[in-house]
């Protein structure tokens, strides 16, 4: 039977990961400083830091068919030296490990390595600029994987703004100011395009590459983008609830924004603030073939507000 090792198995994307992939005819090692409440025959669980894991293996991990890696650590308060140190440097410890040549690696990286982009929609030869330590720690892991001769078969995710169960980022709020009647601050008078995805999808579009051994960067983004506006006019029409807006200059928007970051007074970054005032979604034909998302961007972004509003 064929083996799996998931880093960050624990976490919010990791947990849909490791649901699917158990579900098929494999052994499964886990790898999370969180304790997982997820228990079946095929999965070995091991509660600790991914450096420790690959220490305890003497850097030997040729016993996997696939690696899939989602241990990271979030920019929410956390200081410099912990991310970039986790993000980066237990990516390093991998890419030191031995393998067995037909090994195939799965990195989940993020949309936050494009900051604001230079153009849209974002094509594979679109620059990465990254506006703060979390996008810079995921493009540093990147290179590190893509430099590394040891792996001859490599897949890369940089999903777009996932929301799920209990994670609804900048929106969380955003919808609780609608429940509110509170008017909602936007940019641009909300013109900007923006792309979601489904925590769901997600973990479909990793098992889909994991399955077929598809190699390459890829795109996690629901289809479908739409000007925030037209979201926002969706959602009156679905809660039977006029929501009111507030129109704030991009820079300005901008600066209070980064001024509350470098304060740690919000649990967002400078790519939340910063992406929020510009058009952001994915070339529709840099997709993955015969693969189907369940939800688009618009029921991505609902399924999150039925659980608010």
């Amino acid at each position: 039977m064929k083996k799996v090792l998931i880093f960050g198995s624990s976490g919010f994307l990791g947990k849909k990961v490791l649901k699917l992939v158990s579900e098929k005819e494999y052994n499964i090692d886990t790898v999370d400083l969180e304790p997982s409440n997820f228990s079946k025959n095929n999965i070995s669980h091991h509660e600790m830091d991914v450096i420790e894991f690959i220490n305890m293996k003497n850097y030997d991990l040729s016993e996997y068919d696939y690696i899939i890696d989602l241990a990271t650590v979030l920019p929410f308060k956390n200081n410099k030296k912990r991310l970039m140190d986790k993000n980066i440097f237990s990516v390093q410890e991998v890419t030191k490990s031995q393998f067995d040549e037909n090994v195939f690696f799965i990195y989940v990286s993020s949309s936050g390595t494009y900051g604001i982009p230079e153009e849209n929609p974002i094509r594979p030869s679109t620059n990465q600029t990254p506006l703060d330590l979390y996008g810079n720690s995921k493009l540093e892991a990147e290179k590190l994987l893509l430099n590394n001769k040891n792996f001859n078969n490599l897949a890369i995710v940089r999903p777009k703004a996932i929301l799920g169960e209990s994670r609804g980022g900048v929106f969380e709020i955003f919808f609780k100011l609608i429940k509110k009647g509170i008017p909602v601050p936007v940019t641009n008078n909300a013109n900007q395009i923006m792309q979601f995805v489904d925590v769901n999808d997600v973990a479909r579009v990793v098992e889909h590459i994991m399955e077929n051994k598809i190699t390459g960067i890829w795109p996690a983004a629901a289809p479908n983008p739409m000007k925030l506006n037209e979201y926002l006019k969706n959602l009156e029409i679905k809660f039977d609830k006029k929501i009111r807006k507030i129109n704030i200059h991009p820079k300005v928007f901008i600066f209070f924004g980064y001024m509350l970051v470098n304060l740690r007074l919000t649990n967002f970054t400078k790519w939340h603030f910063g992406g929020y005032t510009s058009d952001s979604y994915f070339d529709e034909n840099w997709a993955l073939k015969e693969f189907e998302y369940e939800y688009d961007s618009y029921k991505t972004l609902l399924k999150m507000a039925e659980t608010i509003i």
